[in-house]
């Protein structure tokens, strides 16, 4: 044993009687001992897979996982087809609400999901969660929407495949199954990023049709936008139809719904008498990727559609 002043010897006798210990366990930790290991907080898990196998759902590929990985749908189309999505969400306070309005319209949409806001346990977030399993209760699709919004060019690999991680994780824990549609923040995307999401399994989706929901305050001029949007893409590119970008943490932007499909349906009404193909709203991205095949083409969509608008319109002539 090295030698150690009286002094010290002293003071370490007196702190071991004190505490009821005894002079080697007080001179103890003069001695050199390992690090130890750092402390790990838990992760809070969600109520996982066993949760969701009882939900009822109403969509049974609530990810998408029956489209092909790899792909990266641009959202346009020659036909009058239009799907809703809506990004950035969940939020207690506003995606409630745009659930119930699309019941009431009898729309179907995709949601890509932050997953910042959900997932890590606290009260906020598990309420979170649990909108996130409406919006599958409800039959419409979840995507991934990253766990930061950071923009993915911007990234390394190894930085991206951590948000991915992140992001899977917590949607799987939540409705009990992996996304397979993912909407790059921004709509950022390079060839190395694609390659990236499809080595992953990702389908990226992005959009032609966009009503300017943040860059506006009211419904109206979302509409206002929208169909400035639309008009032009079809004289420039023959575009008629396509995938719409909207927001479900923008109140405005949940007003703005009714009013859109209001005027696509009174559109609808002189292109019936045009005999000219209808704004169909539908609920399957199927529809904008070439070469996959619905479960009902577009062409017996229309058939349907034809009918149930000469029906509106023989109703709103009579008013």
């Amino acid at each position: 044993m090295p030698w150690i002043p009286w002094k010290v010897r002293l003071s370490c006798c007196a702190l071991a009687m004190v505490g009821g210990g005894s002079v080697s366990a007080a001179v103890a930790p003069l001695a050199i001992r390992p690090v130890p290991a750092p402390i790990v907080e838990p992760i809070h898990a969600e109520p996982g897979p066993e949760v969701a196998e009882v939900m009822p759902i109403p969509n049974p590929d609530a990810t998408g996982m029956r489209f092909p990985s790899g792909l990266t749908i641009r959202g346009g189309t020659t036909h009058r087809a239009i799907l809703f999505t809506f990004d950035d969400g969940p939020s207690r306070r506003t995606t409630p609400r745009l659930l119930d309005i699309l019941d009431g319209l009898g729309i179907k949409a995709v949601f890509f999901v932050k997953t910042e806001s959900f997932g890590n346990g606290n009260p906020w977030e598990r309420e979170h969660a649990e909108i996130v399993r409406e919006i599958v209760r409800r039959g419409h699709t979840i995507g991934n929407h990253t766990e930061t919004h950071r923009q993915l060019p911007l990234l390394r690999n190894v930085e991206i495949e951590a948000e991915l991680a992140v992001s899977e994780r917590k949607i799987q824990r939540a409705i009990g199954s992996k996304p397979r549609l993912i909407r790059p923040p921004g709509g950022a995307l390079s060839a190395r990023v694609e390659q990236l999401l499809g080595e992953h399994g990702y389908t990226s989706v992005m959009w032609a049709l966009y009503g300017g929901d943040l860059e506006v305050s009211t419904p109206e001029d979302v509409v206002r936008t929208f169909f400035r949007v639309l008009e032009r893409r079809e004289q420039e590119l023959g575009d008629r139809g396509g995938i719409v970008l909207m927001h479900d943490t923008k109140s405005h932007s949940l007003d703005a719904v009714p009013r859109l499909v209001s005027a696509l349906q009174k559109r609808n009404c002189k292109l019936l008498e045009d005999d000219e193909e209808l704004y169909d709203i539908v609920d399957d991205l199927g529809y904008f990727i070439p070469g996959h095949e619905p479960d009902q083409t577009l062409e017996e969509r229309q058939e349907e559609l034809r009918e149930r608008t000469r029906r509106a319109c023989h109703t709103v002539a009579l008013r």
